[in-house]
């Protein structure tokens, strides 16, 4: 998406930070490791990631919410990570009891194998030339 320049509505390129109550969601880019305010937010890499790592700050920076026009984070339906989750619904992740292909990779696996033989062997005889 960054390559592109498009917009990252559903934080796909970053992290969801927590639902807080009267709070939208923030989305920190995947760098991050996490989107919260947890000890090291403020120098991820070795660099000042305040504004980008850090849930609350992030959200502080919203435009139209007090930030300054030139620094303020947009909604991610306008913007990439760090950027501002649209409100009226919660963004989760994904249930991780829900089926995922690496479960039958071994399966996936043999079935190919199984279909790739079928088709090397011929059934009937080819056409006469």
């Amino acid at each position: 998406l960054s390559a592109v320049g498009l917009p990252d509505p559903k934080c796909a390129s970053g992290i969801v930070s927590l639902k807080q109550a009267d709070t939208p969601q923030a989305c920190c880019p995947s760098y991050c490791g996490e989107c919260s305010d947890y000890p090291t937010c403020r120098s991820v890499r070795g660099q000042n990631s305040t504004f980008a790592c850090c849930a609350s700050e992030v959200v502080a920076m919203e435009c139209g919410g007090g930030a300054a026009a030139n620094v303020c984070l947009k909604k991610c339906t306008e913007a990439l990570p760090p950027c501002i989750m649209p409100d009226g619904e919660v963004f989760t992740t994904p249930d991780p009891a829900m089926r995922t292909a690496g479960e039958d990779c071994n399966e996936a696996v043999k079935d190919w194998r199984t279909r790739a033989a079928n088709a090397l062997t011929t059934t009937a005889p080819p056409p006469a030339p």
